[in-house]
């Protein structure tokens, strides 16, 4: 695959009809520093063994993301693909995701399952992937989201924020990549859906598991007044955080920022590192 994500590179045949094991996380970064500094910390502070991996796209940031990115990577605590530019959210995480099925090409360990997550959520609860997994296994679902009325297509649909997957099951050429657009995960969905994906909703963020903050690179782009952005005029008026309206998720979401900036300060790359590996001792 390209570094611009060009080819999707489809899931191999499993050898097996055993279901995934395990999660690998995949996320898109475009100047969302803090955030996905966040996410990461997140992931290692409460996921423990159920973690077999991280991924993270960015799409050419100019806030020092990149450079925090790196060292993570250098210290193992995920895999970045940086493109040179922004090719957007889906198209990012198809890279991200297609990356993934090469490197499953010439392993013999069992598939994982994929969770896609926005840079701007943090795990909150230590079973939410054993949870969620099991609801998927339990029900034979491939495709796990959290659905809501979409009251512009007057219609319940997954949100884009958290998906789960069984790669062998979704990641096919019959349903195609995440698409571009501002809505690729319903794209996404609505494809799955046509090929017949059986799927299940999971209360990711209603039952706090995790927390999405929401509208974060629409705050940057305001922030950073990147007219050029072909979401300025949008990001005017749609850049407060809303955590999916969910029970208590702003003052949970709060807590964990106070103990992630307590361990983190200023952002600096060497103390995340520390941080994300006491989470990975305190699993253990």
């Amino acid at each position: 695959m390209s570094s611009l994500g060009d080819t999707p590179i489809w899931w191999p045949a499993p050898a097996t009809a055993e279901p995934p094991s395990g999660v690998v996380v995949a996320t898109a970064n475009y100047n969302t520093k803090p955030m996905i500094a966040r996410l990461l910390w997140s992931l290692h502070r409460f996921l423990g063994d159920e973690l077999r991996g991280v991924v993270v796209v960015d799409n050419g940031s100019a806030d020092g993301s990149v450079d925090l990115l790196q060292a993570v990577a250098a210290a193992g605590l995920c895999k970045l693909i940086a493109n040179p530019r922004n090719i957007h959210h889906g198209p990012a995480l198809s890279q991200a995701v297609s990356h993934l099925a090469q490197a499953q090409q010439s392993q013999s360990t069992p598939r994982p399952w994929l969770w896609l997550l926005d840079s701007d959520c943090v795990i909150a609860r230590a079973d939410v992937a054993t949870r969620a997994v099991t609801a998927a296994v339990e029900a034979n679902a491939a495709l796990v989201g959290e659905a809501f009325w979409n009251r512009w297509n007057a219609q319940n649909q997954f949100a884009g924020f958290s998906l789960l997957l069984d790669p062998a099951r979704v990641w096919r050429a019959e349903v195609g990549p995440i698409p571009d657009g501002g809505d690729p995960i319903g794209e996404f969905e609505k494809s799955c859906v046509a090929q017949g994906v059986p799927r299940l909703s999971f209360p990711f963020t209603q039952d706090g598991y995790l927390i999405h903050r929401g509208r974060s690179t629409l705050a940057a782009v305001r922030e950073r007044a990147e007219r050029s952005n072909p979401l300025y005029e949008w990001a005017q008026t749609h850049h407060e955080a809303h955590f999916q309206e969910a029970p208590d998720a702003e003052a949970s979401y709060t807590g964990l920022v106070k103990e992630f900036d307590e361990q983190v300060t200023d952002l600096d790359a060497d103390l995340l590192i520390q941080a994300c590996r006491r989470g990975q001792e305190r699993r253990k």
